[in-house]
């Protein structure tokens, strides 16, 4: 059977044909469209028939022709673009998808963009980056290859010192629970956080104290610090029977205000109180222990000398504030003697607690550091370690500050009960 066919009739847009006698309209449309038809090329597995995908435009700075389609099952992923790396993937041709309509015998062209669809399966996403890891070891096992093969002694040792340092993960897993097993028991043998702040308690360097004291006189338990049998060693009588002043200084082995006014003052009174003036004189023991160095510290017989104390008094120091260095001897024999930063930090608390003792628990800290040779910051650290209060100082204050002139930092030390220490305390290390 013949058929009649007629050339088409092409005018701009719009072209008309007869096909056995029919005319059908071909045109371009180019206005927005609610759905928009794609072109796509899938690179692995095929979507289902019913699949349904969405198209997204993609804004950029240079174009605005691109675009997004992405759909996906209970598996599968599906993801698609007409750009890689800024540029459209098809360049110098264009797709045109036409849509015929034989009710109204039309077609209508739109263009389609051209879109690349990849598959990403939903179980592996987790497991991306696995071959990247992989190649990067691959080339650190190679690179490492070829040191030892060719690199420097310095380099294969460097190699063979990393290859040995490598955990090896399947070991771990096995002993996973010999670990923590370990970890269970150590950890369960470990000081609560209660045990660890009464041990802190007990290792504070400051004499024996009683934390419900009522009164300032009864915190510190003074025994310890200079108990009544040790003090019988010390002659305070003969240091009350001189009368003649320069006399008196000869027997004191430091020179500090504090000890001098201290000794004036009891040595004044009709009866002087010898139990006060061991105490003023075991403080001068201590003060001058501070100021002895390294190499007079090795000899008891040269600190002796120099404390100008019997060796009962010299032997309690050194039992106190020294620490004996395993090991080491003398030429004749005898042990080797050091101040350790815990025994200076103990030493030290308890001149503050005598000088309080002896100064009705209050003292100026800038006087104090003036007399005895340091820092304000480190005197009033140091009194605040045994558990004073810095306050403002009153001219017309109470009767152990009368009198005297405001210090430059107009602050006071006051021992106040009950006592309360800081939390950080001057203990340390051997």
């Amino acid at each position: 059977m013949g058929t009649k066919r007629k050339q088409a009739e092409v005018s701009g847009n719009n072209a008309t044909s007869d096909t056995t006698g029919q005319e059908v309209s071909i045109s371009i449309d180019k206005s927005p469209a609610n759905i928009q038809p794609v072109l796509a090329t899938f690179l692995a597995a095929v979507p289902p028939v019913a699949s349904s995908f969405s198209t997204y435009k993609y804004i950029s700075n240079t174009k605005n022709d691109d675009c997004i389609v992405v759909s996906e099952t209970d598996k599968v992923e599906y993801v698609g673009q007409n750009f890689e790396n800024g540029k459209p993937l098809m360049n110098g041709c264009k797709y045109m998808i036409g849509i015929y309509d034989p009710k109204k015998d039309t077609v209508v062209f739109r263009q389609a963009p051209y879109v690349r669809v990849n598959t990403v399966i939903k179980s592996l996403k987790n497991s991306r980056g696995v071959a990247e890891r992989t190649n990067q070891n691959q080339i650190m096992q190679a690179r490492n290859d070829l040191g030892v093969e060719f690199g420097s002694k310095k380099q294969k040792a460097g190699i063979r010192a990393e290859e040995r340092n490598k955990i090896n993960m399947d070991n771990v897993r096995s002993d996973m629970d010999v670990i923590g097993a370990s970890i269970e028991q150590r950890t369960s043998s470990m000081p609560t956080a209660q045990e660890i702040a009464k041990d802190n308690e007990k290792a504070r360097p400051v004499p024996k104290y009683d934390p419900d004291a009522k009164t300032a006189a009864e915190i510190y338990d003074m025994e310890d610090v200079l108990s009544k049998s040790n003090a019988a060693f010390i002659n305070a009588l003969a240091l009350a029977k001189v009368t003649d002043p320069e006399e008196r200084k000869k027997l004191v082995p430091v020179r500090t205000d504090f000890v001098a006014k201290k000794i004036e003052q009891i040595v004044g009174q009709k009866k002087p109180d010898l139990a006060l003036l061991r105490r003023v004189m075991y403080l001068a023991y201590l003060i001058k222990f501070v100021n002895i160095g390294r190499k007079a510290m090795q000899s008891r017989e040269t600190c002796v000398r120099t404390l100008c104390c019997s060796p009962e008094i010299a032997n309690v120091i050194f039992d106190k504030f020294a620490d004996c260095v395993a090991g080491a001897a003398n030429p004749d024999g005898s042990p080797v003697y050091i101040k350790t930063t815990a025994s200076e930090s103990k030493l030290m608390c308890h001149i503050f607690v005598l000088m309080l003792s002896l100064n009705s628990w209050i003292l100026i800290p800038t006087e104090v550091a003036a007399d005895l040779g340091m820092e304000v910051r480190t005197t009033m650290r140091y009194l605040e370690s045994v558990g004073c209060k810095m306050e403002t100082l009153s001219s017309s204050g109470d009767a152990a500050t009368k009198g005297r002139k405001l210090a430059t930092s107009n602050k006071k030390a006051v021992l106040k009960a009950p006592i309360k220490f800081p939390k950080a305390n001057l203990r340390g290390k051997n």
